[in-house]
């Protein structure tokens, strides 16, 4: 992995979860899509320009090592739209990772909201931000409702009152 960065604007929350996962800058598995999605949208930083650098908002991303495009010649520029397929590629990894986790357990004897917080605590993700990850999972599970897809599988047991 080279030792040039780009920076990215992320939610506090997925700033967090990515640095947690990933280390400070993020540095994505060697073969990920991830890298190739860096990769593919790379620009050569046009002559005379600088480096963006981070205004303290953004969260540093590793620019992978690539015989193409060698970050220490220059290839080092993502445009607003690539740094927005960056920003989509980690969301989908947070919200995968987040479902992947939750989903299976979430019909036990303990409430969602403890399980989210929870899961916040071990991905390192500050507590102040437990109800934006929790509206994250609702708003997934709930767009699954919407076209007639339960993902609940409820344990309740309704006693019918008409025997």
């Amino acid at each position: 992995m080279s030792c040039f960065v780009i920076y990215i604007p992320l939610e506090k929350y997925l700033h967090e979860w990515a640095t947690t996962h990933l280390g400070d800058p993020v540095v994505f598995p060697s073969k990920s899509n991830e890298n190739a999605i860096i990769r593919t949208f790379l620009q050569k930083l046009p002559d005379g320009e600088a480096p963006e650098l981070n205004d303290g908002t953004m969260t540093a991303i590793a620019i992978p090592d690539s015989k193409a495009k060698p970050p220490a010649e220059g290839w080092v520029k993502l445009t607003p739209k690539g740094k927005e397929a960056i920003r989509e590629i980690i969301k989908d990894l947070f919200r995968r990772h987040l479902w992947n986790d939750i989903n299976p357990i979430i019909n036990g004897n303990v409430g969602v909201n403890t399980l989210i917080a929870a899961w916040c605590e071990i991905n390192g993700i500050n507590i102040d931000r437990v109800e934006t990850v929790r509206q994250c999972y609702y708003r997934m599970r709930d767009a699954y409702t919407k076209k007639g897809i339960n993902l609940r599988n409820s344990s309740k047991i309704y006693s019918d009152d008409k025997h």
